[in-house]
């Protein structure tokens, strides 16, 4: 494999970078701990690595539509759950990942400090992934570390190809990332032998398969379900082409293209972006192909299966962190480059700094402010039935147990995403009082109860301050009938 010759930059001390990491890392676990309420995709996540033998684990991670890594390291994390708590617990473990990832940035690469100090406290880097305790931070992680082994030249390429078979494991943008590392390594090595021989691609194939087996054959209308039907496929072309190059490195420039649809300045903006990224990886066509056939990809996605959101889109600013890196840049001969490249990391911070003062200022949800209601007041005996599973879950990991759904009356922590869910009556819910032996039961609704389908649920207390994902909650006493 051949190494990338960095241009010479003057490098600052290596305590110097050793000391920002170790800074940012432990504000980003401070913020955590005192400011970050976890949502559902973070509880659901941990319920289903703590819940599950690995057995059971892997059978279902065809709901989640996620690959197995993330659930993987969670089930291997969840004993120290029983020392320190589940949000503790969950929160450590993602900050691990996230240190891991900011070791390389930070540390290993040798991008302009100022520069990687910015692109560490962008929105993707510093919140939506170092904040919110999901596996997205593994793909930057693995990602950085791939950068690494090739930027260094390493003889190692069945460590190169390991990694790229875990990224595959982690979100399906990570195995658009690892076949376009693939690539690039194929590309640089000028290699005469076929792609599929290298162990590279031996260890990228089997990656891949083990995604699929993993993840698919999913259920039909699960992807309808999770992008809008009512775009046509020109417009989802728009959106795709907008949200992956606008709304992924000039976050905040436009509307969110998900929520509010592609616009002319919106297009106009991502036709700019394309040029400036043109223009930063022009004198490498290498790594010009490789973030050309990653873009291409991500479009095609998310145009033809999965329309996404900034969260997925945002891992393209990711891969471009890593070719910047392998580009190298040095402030006074690449001065322009280095310029495009503060610009996107400027747009992200503002975003950031956005996303981190909304966070701090009001919860993400009520579900904490419930969940805490319930594990001070509502007693260990009495039953508590969620009329939302979906939208129960947080709540279970606040209250710290386990709650009861009808109509089969089993506990239960996790969900699955394509359940339809499941109105019960009000006779039903005296059966399962009676059933339990007990003398009412506590509902759980994430919307006012209908009063006359449930005319003897007397509402004991509501959750609905302003929260960011406006997720409120409603706690009704039923007695049962004698």
């Amino acid at each position: 494999m051949l190494s990338n010759n960095h241009i010479a930059n003057t490098k600052p001390p290596k305590y110097l970078s050793v000391g920002i990491w170790i800074i940012m890392v432990l504000a980003l676990g401070a913020f955590k701990h005192t400011y970050h309420e976890l949502w559902k995709d973070e509880w659901q996540a941990w319920f289903v690595a703590r819940d599950m033998s690995f057995g059971k684990m892997f059978g279902f991670l065809q709901y989640e539509g996620h690959p197995g890594l993330w659930y993987i390291y969670l089930k291997i994390m969840s004993p120290l759950s029983y020392l320190i708590g589940d949000i503790s617990t969950i929160n450590l473990s993602h900050l691990l990942t996230v240190a891991g990832g900011l070791y390389f940035l930070i540390v290993r690469f040798k991008l302009p400090l100022f520069l990687k100090v910015l692109i560490a406290s962008t929105y993707f880097v510093g919140f939506e992934y170092g904040i919110i305790n999901r596996g997205y931070f593994l793909v930057i992680l693995l990602t950085f570390w791939s950068v690494d082994i090739i930027a260094r030249g390493s003889k190692k390429p069945y460590l190169l190809g390991l990694i790229l078979f875990l990224l595959c494991q982690t979100e399906v943008y990570g195995v658009f990332i690892a076949v376009c590392f693939a690539m690039y390594v194929w590309l640089k090595d000028g290699s005469k032998l076929s792609w599929f021989s290298t162990p590279t691609g031996k260890w990228l194939i089997a990656g891949g398969l083990i995604f699929l087996i993993s993840v698919f054959p999913r259920e039909s209308g699960h992807i309808g379900k999770t992008q809008s039907k009512d775009l046509n496929t020109f417009e989802k072309l728009g959106v795709a082409f907008q949200g992956n190059l606008t709304n992924t490195y000039l976050i905040g420039a436009t509307d969110d293209t998900a929520r509010h649809g592609a616009t002319q300045l919106g297009l106009l903006i991502a036709v700019g972006v394309a040029m400036g990224l043109y223009f930063v990886m022009r004198k490498d066509r290498h790594l010009l192909i490789t973030l050309a056939t990653y873009i291409c990809i991500a479009i095609i996605f998310s145009t033809l299966f999965f329309l996404g959101g900034v969260r997925q889109w945002g891992i393209g600013f990711i891969l471009f962190i890593g070719l910047l890196e392998l580009r190298g840049l040095d402030i006074k001969e690449n001065w322009m480059p280095t310029l495009i490249a503060t610009v996107f990391a400027i747009f992200g911070v503002v975003h950031g700094f956005k996303a981190f003062s909304t966070d701090g200022a009001i919860p993400f949800t009520n579900a904490k402010e419930c969940g805490e209601f319930i594990a001070k007041n509502v007693p260990v005996k009495v039953p508590i039935v969620a009329m939302s599973k979906f939208e129960s879950t947080p709540v279970i990991g606040y209250a710290g147990r386990k709650f009861f759904e009808l109509p089969d009356g089993k506990e239960f922590t996790y969900f699955r995403w394509l359940d339809k869910i499941y109105l019960p009556n009000e006779g039903e819910l005296h059966l399962f009082a009676k059933f339990k032996n007990v003398g009412g039961i506590v509902l759980i609704s994430p919307k006012p109860i209908d009063d006359k389908r449930f005319p003897n649920a007397k509402l004991w207390d509501s959750f609905t301050t302003n929260n960011y994902k406006n997720e409120n909650y409603y706690l009704y006493m039923l007695k049962r009938n004698q």
